[in-house]
């Protein structure tokens, strides 16, 4: 599976201290083989909880891909 990363968690990565870069990079490779916790949303799509970091995304299985649509902390995240 591969990982495409909206406009606002490229920003995101680049912005976060390197220690935190790494545990959401490992975070996006647990999203890669779906390990890990991971919640569907009834909203649709699903969340990816590391520490106090979540990630939001969506699975396109016709093209094997995760879109990652935002990264952000448990409070500035809103789904």
């Amino acid at each position: 599976m591969i990982i495409k990363l909206s406009k606002q968690a490229e920003k995101y990565l680049t912005k976060v201290p390197a220690d935190i870069r790494e545990k959401l990079l490992k975070g996006l490779e647990d999203i890669k083989e779906l390990k890990g916790n991971i919640q569907p949303l009834v909203i649709g799509g699903y969340r990816y909880k590391i520490h106090h970091y979540r990630i939001i995304f969506n699975i396109d299985h016709q093209n094997d891909a995760a879109c990652i649509i935002e990264i952000n902390t448990r409070s500035n995240i809103k789904y």
